[in-house]
Formats: structure tokens, C-alpha cells, sequence
């Protein structure tokens, strides 16, 4: 079986707010869901680093504070976008997701990346491998 494996969109952002590094991650996670919504995107596989966000994504539970509130509205859109999917990754592998981010720092305000760098895609590539 051949899989195709296609970065679409890359988003980056920098923002000075008082979340905590988890609640940012749920933050990030739900901006990405709304906006493949808004963009109308069939099937998206939305990949984070943080544990903690995609177990409680997938799971029953939602803590009782800030951060289930936020991965709240991320379960009812996925609810609804069944065809939308929320998978780990190790850090260690995830080279993309952290060049994206740095760019960030460089671009204060709200960045979508449609065209992909050479550099990007050599990390795509890599990861595929």
C-alpha cells in the first residue's frame, strides 16, 4: 500500500498571554480545527507533541479547568468532523513542527504557510522515512 503523505498547511503565531504550556498546545490544537473548518478540509490529521493533549482528546475525560474547556470545544468540532484526526508525535521527530515555530518568533503576527519551504520538505521527507 502506497500512503501519500501531503503538508497542506502550516500555521504559525506569537502571542504574549498568560496559558500554560499545556493549555497553549489545546489553544494551538483548537485553532487549527477551526480554521480546516473554515477552509472546508475533508480529512486532517492534526499532529501535536504534547501527550497529555492528544490522550485527553481521544479519551471520555475532560479536566475541569481552563484547559477542558478548551479541548471541550476541540471534541465537539472533531465530533462533528468525524473524518478529522488527532495523532502523536515525538518531539524528537517532529523537526517541522518546531521549524514552523521558530519562524514565528520572526513574524509577529499570524502566519499560514500554503507554499513549503525546500528546507520543510526535506524534514516532511525525513519524517516519512
Amino acid at each position: 500500500m502506497n500512503i501519500i503523505t501531503k503538508l497542506i498547511v502550516g500555521m504559525s503565531n506569537f502571542s504574549h498571554c498568560s496559558l500554560t504550556p499545556v493549555e497553549a498546545e489545546a489553544w494551538d490544537l483548537l485553532e487549527a480545527i477551526k480554521f480546516a473548518v473554515v477552509k472546508d478540509m475533508p480529512y486532517v490529521i492534526f499532529e501535536s507533541d504534547c501527550k497529555t493533549i492528544v490522550d485527553i482528546v481521544n479519551s471520555s475525560h475532560l479536566p475541569q479547568n481552563e484547559l477542558g474547556d478548551i479541548l471541550s470545544t476541540c471534541k465537539d468540532l472533531l465530533s462533528i468532523h468525524t473524518s478529522f484526526v488527532v495523532n502523536f508525535v515525538r518531539r524528537q521527530a517532529n523537526e517541522v513542527a518546531h521549524s514552523i515555530a521558530r519562524a514565528s518568533l520572526s513574524n509577529p503576527s499570524p502566519h499560514v504557510f500554503y507554499d513549503v519551504s525546500p528546507h520543510l520538505y526535506s524534514l516532511i521527507f525525513n519524517e516519512m522515512a
